[in-house]
């Protein structure tokens, strides 16, 4: 006989033997208690006595005390065995994220965050601070709000460097090399920001603050940037989380990669929705966790990290529009049809920033649409524009209200139905050539921006000159040699807004576009 089939057979002797000597003592102990129920089976008041739970016995004694530490030892055995579980259960979905995220399942992805090892001190707590979020329990959290069937994404902390960096790559898909410096020209000689910058460059800088993070696809992995002194987030970053799988499940759709760029005016229409979305999903999950909740996102203080960040005002607030305007406008959607209207707003995201200030535009049973702004031929003295935009009304309040009250720049938009900013290169130093028009819903609309402009310009170039021998119907100053002319077109409802570095410039705009 081997010796496993011996093992075996005392094994089952022993098991046999402890079963007839339970059973006798079970017999005895029924004998003396009492009868059975009439079903044949053990009442509560039965098993009392057998748990040590007996309502009427008293606790006290050597057997009650010995049946308690075992309830105790058991109940601490059970919440070890919990955590264990826990923890295993969050590792286990980090490797099926990554697994599944890539294709042909490799695993060359960067370590996830670990969850801390029960029954074990977590180094972060050694040293006095609170263990990294559960980035992988949470990304499950906001799936189930936000109804999305997907899996936790794998999650790597890293320094706000490398999440600026994957938001470079990112853009660099969008946008041709030279875009953010060409910009950064168009924006200076219009007066929207003090000197030429690559906007680009700092818009990838300031997103690494605002979102927090960027999902990555070319790995499947979600960046988290780590806080100050390489320390994890304080709070959950769920909006880091949120903008991370709403961007995995939707940001190709709004951004595909290398195509023709978007106007500023319909991209900020597009990021409006994504990242209102994420905003507002972080906002559901922060009531669902008033205690760690929310998190991510820059603030006012003066000493926040983003202000590291030599961003001009005009592109700060240009990044930070999108998450609260967008917040009103996904919530809008998600009151009229909840989670159902918000996806089909991908399907048709707004075409101007127009439909992001007021949803009954964008809802209305006839799509908004801009009114046609062309010409035959934009070129100036034999040159095309180095920058052909459009800002659409939030870019026309956000450069008013650099040099004008804000209520009054917010009062000159609800009429706006197009604009077109041109930029020509000046092959001298200084700001190059502005061609700026815009068209207005009726003359009172353009009435009230031709003020406002007129306003901004006497602010911002206080030393200006008034035209001794204006013309009729032309606001025109002199600037150290520049030429900026204020006139109104397209029979009353339209504003053409000339800031040349000459004269001869000036002239050649003025009677080649404003059709005089």
């Amino acid at each position: 006989m081997s010796r496993s089939l011996l093992v075996l057979l005392l094994i089952t002797a022993g098991g046999v033997a402890a079963g007839f000597f339970l059973q006798k003592n079970y017999e005895s102990a029924t004998a003396s208690t009492g009868k059975k129920s009439a079903t044949g089976k053990l009442s509560a008041q039965d098993l009392a006595p057998l748990t040590g739970m007996d309502p009427n016995a008293s606790p006290a004694g050597e057997g009650g005390d010995l049946q308690v530490n075992i309830l105790q030892s058991q109940i601490e055995y059970l919440e070890e065995q919990n955590q264990l579980l826990q923890s295993e259960n969050s590792q286990l979905i980090d490797q099926l994220a990554a697994l599944r995220g890539k294709p042909g399942g490799s695993t060359s992805t960067p370590t996830p965050s670990p969850a801390p090892m029960a029954c074990a001190p977590d180094a972060s707590t050694e040293k006095g601070s609170a263990p990294d979020p559960d980035f992988a329990g949470i990304g499950m959290e906001l799936l189930k709000i936000r109804g999305i069937t997907d899996i936790p994404i794998p999650t790597a902390l890293v320094p706000p460097a490398e999440v600026e960096k994957r938001i470079s790559k990112w853009l660099s898909t969008q946008f041709a090399a030279d875009h953010g410096r060409k910009q950064g020209r168009a924006l200076a000689a219009l007066g929207a920001i003090p000197r030429p910058v690559d906007t680009i460059a700092l818009k990838a800088a300031f997103l690494s603050y605002q979102i927090g993070g960027w999902y990555d696809a070319s790995d499947a992995t979600l960046y988290l940037a780590q806080g100050v002194d390489a320390i994890g987030p304080a709070k959950e970053n769920a909006m880091a989380l949120s903008y991370g799988y709403l961007f995995k499940q939707k940001g190709s759709t709004l951004f595909p990669p290398n195509t023709k760029p978007l106007t500023l005016d319909a991209r900020l229409g597009r990021e409006s929705i994504l990242a209102g979305d994420a905003a507002q999903l972080r906002f559901l999950h922060a009531l669902q966790n008033p205690a760690t909740g929310g998190g991510g996102g820059v603030g006012e203080d003066p000493d926040d990290p983003s202000r590291l960040v030599p961003i001009p005002n005009f592109l700060r607030e240009l990044e930070l529009l999108p998450f609260s305007m967008g917040l009103d406008f996904m919530q809008a959607m998600h009151s009229i049809g909840n989670w159902e209207q918000v996806d089909a707003t991908y399907t048709r995201p707004p075409i101007s920033s127009a439909e992001l200030l007021d949803s009954q535009v964008y809802l209305q049973d006839v799509p908004f649409s801009l009114l046609p702004l062309e010409w035959p031929d934009i070129s100036i003295n034999g040159a095309q524009p180095f920058w052909n935009d459009t800002l659409g009304p939030i870019g026309v309040v956000l450069l008013l209200k650099q040099h004008i009250p804000e209520p009054v720049a917010a009062e000159t938009v609800p009429g706006w139905l197009n604009d077109r900013l041109m930029v020509y290169e000046n092959q001298n130093p200084g700001r190059d050539h502005v061609v700026w028009q815009s068209l207005w819903r009726d003359s009172n609309a353009a009435d009230a921006f031709f003020g406002a402009m007129r306003t901004f310009v006497s602010n911002r170039l206080k030393d200006a000159t008034p035209n001794p021998e204006p013309s009729a119907g032309v606001f025109q100053l002199e600037h150290k040699g520049r030429i900026i002319r204020l006139t109104r077109t397209h029979g009353g409802k339209g504003v053409l807004y000339v800031d040349a570095a000459d004269l001869a410039v000036a002239d050649e705009a003025f009677k080649k576009l404003s059709g005089s």
